[in-house]
């Protein structure tokens, strides 16, 4: 199980800190993993995202590239990169050294994990501008990565080698086949299916135990979208398929509209425009404050309207709104307010493994749910030996204490 644990902390490490690792760094501290041994951010050149791009045979072995992509879209930036292209071009064994010592002892490790045997051969660094039309700066390294999956027959089966792979905000992990196989299984479902590619986005997903897990066959259905897979949709610059944006804009206009014509029929409504079937409106009463319907016979007869009572009003209020939460079926719920209605239900307090049991979700939905709702402050987290235990926020004590 150490040893298990040890793959995913090892491509961790590789992946976000000794990527691009010079010489003259390393030899500074006397290991590739001290102060300053990133020469992206030493040059003033910062990645904005990265991408793992596995390409998967029929033999089980991969073809892995890691890129590393920056916007060019500053002067000092831009001089940045050219000046770290320009030096990778001239001695990309300075630059190959680190990453491959540490790959190998990534691969021992999976090697160990698996009982296959395995090595990482052929690796290579490259650095270039692209234009798509905006500029960017990729970094990418690159390495070839035998018995990386199983063979079982027909089958490929992906993903022991890297149990539990750790993704970050801004990383993401395109996995892909040969084309004469289908998939048989994805797990956890892919954030994007493409043809004979699948792709997870660490904004979106969180590999638990047993994850990534691809198992694909020859000759099986599932082999993906009818989009056709080009060298661009691999991952080897940001295609129209690859990009969230169009997606996100037009859910985002959408979203626009919609608040617009809900407020226009309540600013008709409060104008007199248009109104309820029985063309009543309410009036504030100056006792209470309270809203009383009227017509306007009412008005016009100058028939008084019977107020509620500050009591009767504020009860009836409070009931009416408790049974309509408690008679909301589940089904009806979104998966966040089903999570807050199990935690309020246990008394404030819940591990979060019983949230999986309880609304019979997987680990990997249950962390994505309640990692949104940590990130927007609707509950909070903490360990408790080796449980996650969930809770509804408390108040500040200097609120209290006001």
């Amino acid at each position: 199980m150490a040893t298990r644990d040890a793959v995913p902390a090892l491509l961790c490490i590789l992946l976000c800190v000794l990527a691009v690792v010079t010489p003259a760094a390393a030899a500074q501290d006397g290991s590739a993993a001290g102060p300053g041994v990133d020469p992206l951010v030493q040059q003033g050149v910062e990645p904005d995202s990265t991408r793992i791009v596995v390409d998967v045979e029929s033999d089980g072995s991969a073809r892995w590239e890691i890129q590393y992509w920056t916007r060019l879209d500053d002067e000092n930036t831009t001089e940045a990169f050219q000046s770290l292209r320009d030096d990778v071009r001239a001695n990309p064994d300075d630059y190959t050294s680190a990453f491959e010592s540490r790959i190998a002892d990534t691969v021992s490790a999976a090697e160990n994990s698996t009982g296959r045997e395995m090595a990482a051969t052929n690796v290579s660094v490259s650095a270039e501008s692209r234009s798509l039309p905006d500029s960017f700066g990729v970094v990418t390294y690159s390495f070839e990565w035998s018995n990386f999956a199983a063979v079982d027959g027909d089958r490929l089966v992906v993903g022991d080698a890297i149990e539990g792979f750790f993704l970050d905000s801004n990383s993401r992990l395109i996995l892909s086949w040969p084309e004469e196989y289908g998939t048989v299984t994805v797990e956890p479902t892919a954030d994007e299916t493409r043809e004979n590619t699948v792709i997870w986005r660490g904004s979106e997903t969180e590999f638990v135990s047993g994850e990534p897990r691809v198992v694909v066959e020859v000759g099986a259905g599932g082999g993906g979208t009818a989009a056709t897979a080009t060298t661009d949709d691999a991952g080897d610059t940001p295609s129209s398929g690859d990009d969230p944006f169009p997606t996100t804009t037009a859910l985002a206009v959408l979203a626009v509209l919609a608040v617009m014509l809900v407020g226009g029929v309540f600013y008709l409504r409060s104008r007199g425009v248009i109104g309820d079937e029985d063309d009543g409106y309410e009036v504030v009463s100056e006792s209470t404050g309270s809203a009383v319907e009227t017509t306007p016979e009412d008005v016009e007869s100058g028939t008084e309207v019977a107020e509620p009572s500050p009591d009767e009003d504020t009860t009836e209020t409070e009931t009416d709104d408790d049974e309509a939460a408690e008679d909301v079926p589940p089904e009806l719920l979104s998966n966040e307010e089903r999570v807050l209605r199990l935690i309020e239900s246990r008394g404030g307090r819940i591990k979060q493994q019983e949230v999986a049991g309880a609304l019979d979700w997987t680990d990997a939905k249950t962390s994505k749910v309640v990692r949104g709702m940590r990130d927007e402050g609707v509950i909070e987290g903490f360990r408790l030996g080796r449980e996650n235990v969930l809770r509804l926020p408390e108040e500040d004590d200097e609120s209290e204490d006001v």
